[in-house]
């Protein structure tokens, strides 16, 4: 075999694949645990990567996992495994690191030894790794923006809305319906009045939001505004995106989540 990728989503790649992340005392910071078997199968018989009497160094790149975030502190090792042959010549790990890529991907980097005599021959069948990686993740965030018409009100200096990603605790039964629980909170940013009809406030949500599912309220503040309708309220509905998220390491993010403010008439 000559350098090349591997991938843990590929058994006949990699096999025995483990992964452990636990959260670190530092803020969205996690320790990744990876370990497995590279089934790299180095053979100097016939089309293998070196020929009797020769060397070689050929390089493995495994591919552990896709993370949105900063590597702060690798540790890794590779040892030789299943090895087999007529008369084992030299054969050895040279050198072993842990990189992340610009597109997300967590590689595994290790360069070997092979070297046999001329009427020899070895195999080496696979080896295994273990790596440990502190990594300071991406946060998780939800953003979008909230619209109204330009003719409903003017925003006063802001803040102008309340908004939270809340999560839903039920209740033991009627007449008892559950509860809302606040698990983060939103800021606004500029309000936007480029376009004709509406304005647009965009909005993000940071913070405790990992495996869980939430929902974003919004809340129009009464004082916040100028030139509402009188004798009801205003109130943000929510026009697109999914009404309950659920974020993941793999999956930390969701956008346009979002609302248009409108009047609602008080009952008669």
């Amino acid at each position: 075999m000559a350098s090349g990728y591997l991938n843990v989503n590929n058994p006949d790649q990699v096999g025995s694949v483990q992964k452990f992340s636990v959260l670190t005392g530092e803020p969205n910071t996690w320790l990744f645990i990876y370990s497995g078997l590279a089934k790299i199968e180095l053979n100097d018989q016939g089309g293998g990567i070196f020929g009797g009497d020769q060397s070689a160094n050929p390089t493995v790149w495994i591919i552990l996992d896709n993370i949105s975030g900063v590597l702060l502190g690798p540790a890794a090792t590779s040892s030789l495994a299943n090895i087999s042959g007529s008369k084992l010549g030299q054969l050895d790990i040279q050198s072993v690191s842990l990189d992340s890529r610009d597109n997300g991907d967590l590689v595994l980097t290790t360069t070997l030894y092979a070297n046999t005599d001329s009427t020899d021959w070895n195999d080496l069948g696979t080896y295994s790794y273990y790596v440990s990686a502190k990594i300071l993740l991406d946060e998780a965030s939800i953003s979008g923006t909230i619209r109204w018409n330009k003719t409903l009100a003017t925003a006063l200096t802001p803040p102008n809305f309340v908004i939270t990603a809340d999560t839903q605790i039920p209740g033991s039964g009627p007449p008892s319906f559950g509860t809302d629980e606040v698990e983060a909170t939103g800021l606004e940013g500029t309000l936007d009045s480029s376009d004709n009809t509406y304005y647009y406030v965009p909005y993000t949500i940071t913070g405790s939001l990992l495996g869980k599912s939430v929902f974003v309220a919004v809340s129009p503040i009464p004082n916040a505004f100028n030139g509402a309708p009188t004798f009801g309220s205003l109130v943000a509905t929510q026009i697109s995106g999914p009404n309950m998220i659920s974020l993941t390491n793999t999956n930390r993010h969701a956008t346009d989540v979002n609302f248009e403010m409108v009047f609602e008439p008080a009952p008669r």
